[in-house]
């Protein structure tokens, strides 16, 4: 532990030294990774997996106030598309009751005493970053407000697909966002995620009542 303290300091005064010390891109990107394989123990191999970013990730890791090229936005909205996978059912809108349970559900992929958390579903945690229903006060404002989603879009099928493509995988509309790749990642399955566009465009569903 007092190693790694010891590496990012160095890494810190590195980077306060100016310019004329610091590294290029290149440079910096593969210092920090090499500090994060060595100090980052895990249990298991599969926990270790958490350090190997995928294509996307890599082109959206950014050094600094660098910003996407429309190259490498263009190649991250391909990816992201193709990574989505629909459900088998065809349906895009399932059961709001349970995507209501979904959203405010933030357990799974924890790691507990060194083990991942043993969960038979994960959840989705909308919550923390976004408001939902009417009245609810432990919302976070990280994303846009979602309340009223079905109301102000309505719940047309093309409205469903977008909705579920969104949750899947969002780095397909907003390339390198905040918003978590739900289904792209293997957090969510696919008909978790027609729960969660039930729950965002159904009449019925809390979000869209007043």
């Amino acid at each position: 532990m007092r190693r790694a303290r010891f590496k990012w300091m160095a890494l810190g005064l590195l980077v306060a030294s100016g310019c004329a010390t610091f590294p290029d891109q290149a440079t910096t990107r593969q210092t920090a990774e090499q500090m994060l394989s060595e100090d980052f123990t895990a249990p298991s191999p599969a926990l270790l997996k958490r350090l190997a970013q995928d294509r996307s990730q890599q082109i959206c890791s950014k050094i600094g106030s660098t910003k996407l090229t429309e190259e490498e936005a263009a190649e991250v909205v391909r990816l992201s598309r193709e990574s989505i996978r629909y459900p088998s059912s065809g349906i895009f809108a399932g059961d709001w009751k349970r995507g209501n349970t979904l959203a405010h559900d933030g357990a799974g992929d924890r790691i507990q005493f060194g083990k991942l958390e043993g969960r038979k579903e994960n959840g989705g945690l909308c919550q923390n970053c976004h408001a939902l229903a009417p009245g609810e006060i432990n919302v976070g404002n990280v994303g846009p407000s979602l309340t009223g989603y079905g109301t102000q879009r309505g719940n047309s099928e093309a409205i469903a697909k977008y909705t579920y493509e969104k949750i899947y995988n969002a780095w397909t509309y907003f390339p390198c966002s905040n918003m978590p790749r739900l289904g792209a990642t293997g957090h969510l399955t696919p008909e978790q995620i027609t729960h969660m566009v039930a729950f965002l465009i159904d009449p019925q569903s809390p979000i869209n009542k007043k």
